[in-house]
């Protein structure tokens, strides 16, 4: 009669297996390690890098490792993956230092613990310079009084306009303040950055994100840079919807074509300070060329900073039938074709 036994494992065959498994999580370890916790670069050297608006972490990852700070498109992703921050990562310019590593990285571009030597500020579309300056002062900005005096004063940044795109900035009239270029974002700024960095900072987003075939088209229609940016800055305020901004951007070039006031409440809210949706019958009789009901055309300047939204909304703008619109108290917006049809709505949001 047969038995069949199992064979013993020796103590050896254990012990060399154990120790196989032990040096390859040791080596998986280094070699991680390696890749997340070790910088590429070494020293304090600090670089520019940039993510723009709507960037895939694809895009970023090729950039970052463009730019040396990165060994592995792979394990950045893992990494990104890994902590969930696909979608928080927040557009602006950054100065990351040479010897950063990728959690670190990641960590600083989406947001969660940027460097103690850096601060972030964050400009919301539509806020005019003087909001700007008020935020900045509230967050602690270093040099938040200089900021109204750079971007107001004549020919301030004349010299900072020329080098950065001369073609670009050369309908702005050279008594106008910087209203209206100052592009909304979220910055990133050494704790004692000046008020010339961040403007500088804004105005090269400006010259980013206003796209050279917009100037080539604005040339071809016979619209400065300057009357884009101020009707653009009627349109962020009016409307905050892309689809609402291109109807009444066509809207409102159609009136201007054919002589009309632009009859934008928003202009006399910025002559007022006030927030309302509709202005009253004294406000109407304002006397500044800033009242689009009692002067025709644009006003000298933009009334806000608007963002990329507003912008392509005046560049490309959605053909229609309608001359009227009105926003009622809770933001729906209301198209009439005839003068008769928007006083009928009018009486009925805003009455």
């Amino acid at each position: 009669m047969f038995s069949f036994l199992k064979p013993k494992i020796s103590f050896r065959l254990w012990f060399r297996t154990g120790l196989v498994i032990i040096s390859a999580v040791v080596l998986l370890s280094v070699f991680l390690i390696w890749q997340l916790v070790v910088p590429v670069g070494r020293g304090d050297q600090v670089k520019s890098f940039v993510i723009s608006s709507g960037q895939s972490v694809k895009e970023i990852e090729l950039n970052l490792r463009a730019a040396n700070f990165i060994r592995s498109g792979f394990w950045f992703e893992i990494w990104v993956w890994f902590t969930g921050t696909e979608k928080r990562f927040v557009a602006g310019e950054y100065r990351l230092s040479a010897g950063t590593n990728l959690i670190n990285l990641v960590r600083w571009l989406t947001g969660a613990a940027p460097p103690s030597s850096e601060i972030t500020v964050t400009l919301v579309e539509g806020w005019t310079r003087q909001q700007m300056a008020d935020y900045l002062s509230r967050v602690g900005f270093n040099d938040a009084v200089n900021f109204l005096t750079l971007t107001g004063s004549i020919g301030s940044m004349s010299g900072a306009l020329q080098e950065i795109d001369a073609k670009l900035f050369a309908s702005k009239p050279a008594a106008a303040s910087l209203e209206g270029y100052l592009f909304p974002d979220t910055y990133r700024l050494y704790h004692d950055a000046e008020s010339l960095d961040l403007v500088t900072k804004m105005l090269i987003n400006f010259k980013r994100k206003f796209s050279p075939l917009w100037l080539e088209a604005g040339s071809r229609q016979g619209h400065s840079v300057h009357a884009i940016v101020t009707l653009a800055s009627i349109v962020e305020r009016e409307v905050s919807s892309a689809q609402d901004r291109a109807l009444v951007a066509d809207i409102f070039w159609r009136r201007l074509k054919v002589g009309r006031g632009l009859e934008a409440d928003s202009t006399i809210n910025y002559i007022t300070g006030k927030k309302t949706p509709a202005v009253s019958v004294d406000d109407l009789k304002l006397n500044s060329p800033y009242n689009t009901y009692r002067y025709r055309g644009l006003p000298p300047g933009p009334i806000s900073n608007p963002g990329e939204s507003a912008l392509r909304a005046v560049m490309q703008p959605t053909p229609n039938q309608y001359w009227y619109f009105l926003t009622t108290k809770d933001g729906q917006v209301i198209y009439s074709k005839t003068f008769e049809e928007h006083k009928a709505v009018k009486q009925k949001y805003l009455r």
